[in-house]
């Protein structure tokens, strides 16, 4: 795994320099501290923060600010990293968290590339086949040949492992930073939520993280709360849908990689991260009534889970947040744009909401049939976007 920093708040010309042994790196520790001075003074000074800035780094006022626990200020500091071969394991740990933006290299929109031998020639397999079915169920593919190739990949990445390396730029405040660093190394003594070989397979990259980043790691700037790595936990959620919802279902981690982008909600897996998948696999709907390809389907996913991860794993994923939320996500997910795993989850959470909320009994469509205007094309429109088998 290689991080390189490509950018941070105060637009420092060598930012870059921070995580590599440069001569000039306590002086740039020293800019990003000033900065975060001068934001703190506006809490407590009159000045504004023109005046403020110019006032010289105080570094007995800074270590006040970390003894003290007041580390917001230390927010407004927010780097950009360019993050190559990390296992999609870890980036799905990370964008649980919240304070981020990631662009993450799509499964559905490219090849799938630096696959083990095995899932590779599975995941060329069922590329073939998902590519022979789609255009068998839908001849008349509007822009055929592109989405057909689009929906293939889509299905075949289930075939691969979670702990496919992947790439994605990933921007986090100081803070946020120094609190990951601080919960890996945590992890490695508290994993128990954590199935025993996933935490294995897990635990380096989390450590090579830390590693590549430890110049950036602040003393005193220790998480002072009873927050942890919200990816993993045992709470028992319960079902309830009001101003307020919770709901727990089985998801394939290349769902739950979806649903995690709607960083408003809180996700997490109580159960599932074991090897062997004893929750069994997400099967696709265009292959689910041909017993030939669903045996097939399972035989393969099999063989990957008796040492690997694949990502149609199904884990118990429990969800929790406000109607609100829940309504941008349905925007966004019932919809002929959206993974089809989550399209049909979203869908199924949409329908439970019905049951209890009259604000939701018309709203079981996509958006483009509630007179909202989508800016994209689409392969399906509005009246075949949730009817789709794939």
């Amino acid at each position: 795994m290689e991080i390189e920093l490509k950018g941070s708040t105060n637009n420092l010309a060598k930012i870059y320099e921070i995580i590599g042994e440069d001569t000039k790196k306590e002086k740039i520790l020293e800019g990003l501290e000033k900065f975060s001075q001068t934001c703190a003074k506006i809490c407590y000074e009159k000045g504004n923060f023109n005046e403020l800035q110019n006032e010289p780094l105080n570094k007995k006022f800074v270590q006040g600010l970390l003894d003290r626990g007041h580390h917001s200020v230390f927010e407004h500091i927010h780097f950009t990293f360019n993050m190559l071969g990390l296992p999609k394991a870890l980036a799905m740990v990370l964008n649980n968290e919240k304070q981020y933006v990631t662009s993450e290299k799509s499964a559905r929109y490219t090849v799938m590339e630096d696959i083990k031998p095995i899932q590779k020639e599975k995941y060329d397999k069922w590329m073939s086949i998902f590519i022979q079915e789609i255009e068998k169920v839908y001849p008349s593919t509007k822009g055929r040949e592109k989405a057909v190739t689009k929906l293939a990949q889509e299905n075949a990445r289930y075939v691969t492992s979670v702990f496919t390396p992947t790439k994605m730029i990933h921007t986090v405040n100081w803070r946020q930073l120094n609190f990951l660093m601080q919960s890996f190394d945590e992890f490695k003594q508290d994993k128990q939520y954590c199935g025993k070989e996933f935490a294995e397979r897990l635990i380096p990259w989390m450590q090579e993280f830390s590693n590549q980043l430890s110049g950036l790691k602040v003393e005193g700037m220790e998480n002072q709360t009873d927050r942890h790595l919200s990816f993993f936990s045992d709470r028992k959620v319960e079902e309830h849908f009001g101003d307020i919802y919770s709901t727990s279902y089985p998801l394939s981690f290349a769902g739950l990689a979806q649903a995690q982008r709607h960083r408003t909600i809180n996700y997490h897996i109580s159960d599932g991260t074991k090897i062997k998948a004893p929750l069994g696999f997400f099967i696709p709907d265009i292959i689910k009534g041909y017993a030939r390809l669903t045996e097939k389907w399972i035989k393969d996913l099999r063989e990957v889970s008796k040492k690997d991860f694949p990502q149609a794993q199904l884990v118990k994923v429990n969800e929790r947040g406000i109607i609100e939320d829940f309504r941008s996500k349905a925007f966004l997910r019932m919809c002929g744009h959206a993974q089809y795993e989550i399209m049909k989850n979203t869908l199924n959470t949409a329908g439970k909401y019905n049951q209890y909320q009259e604000e939701y009994k018309n709203a079981l469509k996509p958006k483009c049939l509630q007179g909202i205007k989508c800016p994209g094309s689409c392969v399906w429109g509005g009246q075949k976007a949730l009817e789709r088998i794939v």
